[in-house]
């Protein structure tokens, strides 16, 4: 019970804290509501679960054993990142109807595969609260489900604000420049995936 309640705990403030996903959630947010944005948060979550999995399959253990794979990942991750902080600043001169989209369930799911914030949870996750009274695939389902589930509602805290910052923003100016502070907030991110 105590090892449930420390990954309960451990989940919250590494799925709560700013990061990478949670300033993209936090611009999907304002840019396309909080409906519109549930794949993404359900994406967020499948894939930090499927990590947690994957961690404990040993896959961040090669990760970090191979330092050229690690400083890919993280090009890629980087590069994505600017990419989206691209779309984040041009979405100001979209109208509502325009084909802009948020994140897909696949798509959310997909970029924890180059988010070093969320290798860095998932691993911790596993290595640290896995009960140890529990076969190793049991412990790690059970690490994988509690990480969903706590991401769900911390990633949603994100989205209502972002939803709540997108409902004050009237006229095209304003939008431009709240999404340019979201876009430069995304670029900020960078730095954490090279620290």
């Amino acid at each position: 019970m105590n090892e449930l309640i420390g990954l309960v705990g451990f989940a919250f403030v590494s799925s709560v804290t700013p990061g990478p996903n949670n300033v993209l959630l936090w611009a999907s947010g304002a840019g396309f509501g909080f409906r519109r944005t549930i794949p993404h948060v359900a994406g967020t979550a499948v894939g930090l679960a499927a990590m947690a999995l994957a961690s404990a399959a040993g896959i961040a253990a090669l990760v970090a054993a191979v330092p050229a794979l690690a400083v890919a990942m993280r090009l890629a991750g980087s590069a994505y990142l600017l990419w989206l902080a691209w779309r984040i600043a041009r979405s100001g001169a979209l109208q509502a109807g325009s084909s802009a989209r948020p994140m897909s369930v696949p798509g959310a799911a997909a970029f924890q595969l180059v988010n070093p914030k969320a290798w860095v949870f998932a691993l911790g996750a596993v290595t640290t609260f896995r009960p140890s009274d529990l076969p190793p695939l049991t412990g790690s389902v059970v690490i994988a489900l509690v990480m969903a589930i706590v991401i769900v509602p911390s990633a949603s805290l994100w989205v209502a604000f972002g939803d709540a910052l997108g409902r004050l923003m009237e006229g095209d100016r304003t939008r431009r420049i709240v999404n340019g502070l979201l876009a430069a907030l995304v670029v900020a991110t960078i730095a954490l995936v090279w620290v």
